[in-house]
């Protein structure tokens, strides 16, 4: 069978365990102005405290990114970073009635999001904790011709090579409280009887958002990646760090009907637009350019253009009056609808290798050298990208394409359901259900593979089941 080439001993897991506590205090008070005017007026403090290591297990890297602190270990109670002390949250809202069927409602704030205690538990992840050695007998890691086998699998002369240099992980000290300012401004008005409509526009600014800072990313260039780090101690830095923004404007069209003559219906529209920088650091969220986070402001994730939803209840006629027989077959029989559409989700076009040679590989986009364009759809599910609009970046540079500027597959769906009431006695009936998930039968297709390469553009899943049909039969006493 030969010899093993290499080996590397196994990760020793330690569990770190992190708390702290989230205090809020508030006043609030409804002040009726005039008859026509109604104030919201509030105030709210939020204390969240530092976070600390319960068993002790945690090692980060200091401020000045010189050693690893605490210098012993376990070291429990040991703080992650500074204390928050100025998360005042100031809330305003009115209500203004135009006219008897006429209503105006607005208002804002402040809003915080605690920092994830999730993130802080990277801390066992530093040396002495999560190390792992490789030894190698083969060229061009080790030539000393050291042999591995079953019975000495981590000979010392297999280890030969430079010291390791490791790749750690900090918080910055100073981890500001995630905020939000919002802001929204709507008017009601009755149309008829039971029915109404509502426009409204909601908007806000998030600030403090963390991100994964690689404040060690080497400068681009030739060389060896380490040799191009700013900081020689280390390799990897990955710091938490709350610097990124978003932003979110929404405008939304509400129709609603309550139940009349047997008819409910609710039908809204919105037209949003969201924009970010990254996903959050728990979710691996970090710019291409660890020095220009700008370069990465554009269109969400999730960011949907246009979504419409209706909703339909309607009670057929229960025909009272007429014999048993017509009341059992037509009478007491409901037919309801969801209908969802919306336009689809932003496509980011990314490279799988380190062009840009920054020891990290997969978010780098390409260079864009014509207009960029996507027709993906149920007809279209191959090559539904013109990658002629991009090109591979020179060596040691970055690509100039936005971040997430195409879009993807629409979603059209529809769910029906019929259902049939047989009354059996005053508080006694059976209940006959047909529900049809995406009654149409339509694909609901998923983002196309965006990475150029073999299957750059080709849809390869669906976001949604087919056709999904039940029948169920219930008991109601």
């Amino acid at each position: 069978m030969g010899t093993p080439a290499s080996d590397q001993t196994p990760l020793q897991e330690i569990k770190g365990i992190v708390a702290e506590w989230r205090d809020g205090f508030f006043v609030l008070d409804n002040w009726q102005a005039t008859r026509k005017l109604t104030l919201n007026i509030g105030l709210r403090y939020e204390l969240p405290t530092v976070p600390y290591s319960v068993n002790g297990q945690a090692r980060i890297l200091n401020a000045d990114e010189t050693a690893l602190i605490p210098n012993t270990l376990p070291s429990p109670g040991f703080q992650f970073i500074k204390a928050n002390h100025d998360n005042w949250a100031p809330r305003l809202g009115f209500a203004y009635r135009l006219s008897e069927k006429t209503v105006v409602r607005g208002g804002g704030g402040f809003y915080y999001n605690p920092n994830q205690t999730n993130s802080f538990t990277l801390s066992t992840t530093n040396p002495p904790f999560g190390l792992s050695a490789t030894y190698s007998a083969v060229a061009p890691y080790n030539a000393s011709g050291c042999l591995l086998s079953f019975d000495d699998p981590t000979p010392s002369s297999c280890l030969g090579g430079a010291p390791a240099v490791f790749n750690v992980f900090r918080e910055n000290p100073y981890l500001p409280t995630p905020r939000m300012y919002q802001w929204n401004l709507g008017a009601e008005r009755e149309l008829w009887r039971n029915a109404g409509f509502e426009l409204q526009y909601l908007g806000s600014h998030s600030l403090h958002l963390d991100r994964s800072y690689y404040d060690n990313q080497p400068t681009l260039g030739p060389g060896s990646i380490q040799s191009r780090r700013p900081n020689q101690l280390w390799g990897q830095i990955r710091t938490i760090q709350n610097d990124e923004i978003a932003n979110y404007n929404g405008l939304t069209a509400i129709f609603r009907q309550r139940m009349t003559r047997g008819l409910q219906v609710l039908a809204s529209y919105t037209w949003s637009h969201t924009l970010d920088i990254s996903s959050d650091s728990n979710d691996g969220g970090y710019p291409v350019n660890a020095y220009d986070w700008h370069a990465d402001y554009g269109n969400s994730n999730w960011d949907i253009r246009h979504r419409f939803v209706a909703s339909l209840v309607y009670d057929l006629p229960k025909f009272a009056g007429q014999n048993w027989l017509v009341r059992g077959v037509f009478g007491h029989w409901q037919f309801n609808d969801i209908t969802t559409l919306q336009s689809g989700k932003p496509i980011n076009v990314t490279m799988s290798a380190d062009v840009a040679s920054i020891s990290r590989a997969g978010n780098q986009r390409p260079n864009l050298v014509g207009k960029p364009s996507a027709d993906c759809n149920t007809g279209h599910i191959s090559d539904c990208i013109d990658i002629t609009a991009f090109a591979t970046p020179g060596a040691f540079t970055l690509g100039n394409a936005g971040r997430n500027i195409l879009t993807g597959p629409s979603y059209l769906n529809t769910d029906l359901s019929l259902f049939k009431v047989f009354p059996l006695r005053e508080r006694m009936k059976l209940e006959f259900r047909a529900e049809f998930f995406n009654a149409f039968n339509r694909p609901q297709l998923a983002n196309p593979n965006a990475t150029i390469g073999d299957s750059f553009g080709q849809i390869q899943s669906t976001v949604a089941d087919d056709r999904d049909v039940q029948f169920g039969l219930k008991f109601v006493f």
